[in-house]
């Protein structure tokens, strides 16, 4: 069931994650969805599934990388990248949703801690080897997040403004923070 709400939320968006559609994807009578799930922990569970997956994904790709330089720059090349779109919606509809949805809300502070603390990891691993400049990692993972999900809007209004500078814009403050040219 949360597999199937997933991919609703992610091809659709959140707001069409009900226990019809889920059912409807499965064939099954949507009581047996309404049995497991209130609507708003069915919303939280497919949210939580498909941001953790594909966070996993990248992280798990980031880390055959030959340095936490290298890493860095994947992850935060990938983060940006339009192929990224559908995530990045579903994140949108998350930070909003969650005003009203109380599981959302807690399922998207999870979320954001968990990829916070993967990402403190790298930097912590880039200290460790020298690459990096002392910080606090995860001070540093925050700001590192906050800079990539402010141009997570790019998503939603893709081909109206051009956003390649601003992308430039996030990977050089990246890196100021990190002490470390993260250019490709």
């Amino acid at each position: 069931m949360i597999e199937a709400a997933a991919a609703i939320a992610v091809k659709d968006g959140l707001d069409k994650v009900t226990a019809r559609r889920v059912a409807a994807a499965l064939g099954v009578f949507p009581g047996l969805v309404d049995h497991y799930f209130t609507a708003d922990q069915l919303v939280a569970a497919a949210f939580g599934h498909a941001a953790s997956k594909e966070s996993n994904e990248l992280f798990d790709e980031a880390a055959a990388a030959a340095d936490p330089v290298m890493q860095l720059r994947l992850l935060i090349s990938e983060w940006m990248r339009s192929e990224r779109d559908e995530i990045s919606l579903l994140w949108l509809d998350a930070w909003q949703a969650s005003r009203h949805r109380p599981a959302l809300r807690e399922e998207v502070a999870v979320q954001m801690n968990q990829d916070i603390a993967k990402l403190a990891h790298v930097i912590q691993l880039g200290i460790d080897s020298g690459q990096l400049r002392a910080v606090k990692p995860e001070t540093a993972a925050t700001q590192i997040f906050s800079l990539v999900d402010a141009v997570s809007v790019q998503a939603a209004i893709r081909g109206i403004l051009d956003y390649s500078e601003v992308r430039d814009l996030v990977i050089a403050v990246a890196g100021q923070i990190l002490g470390v040219d993260l250019r490709d």
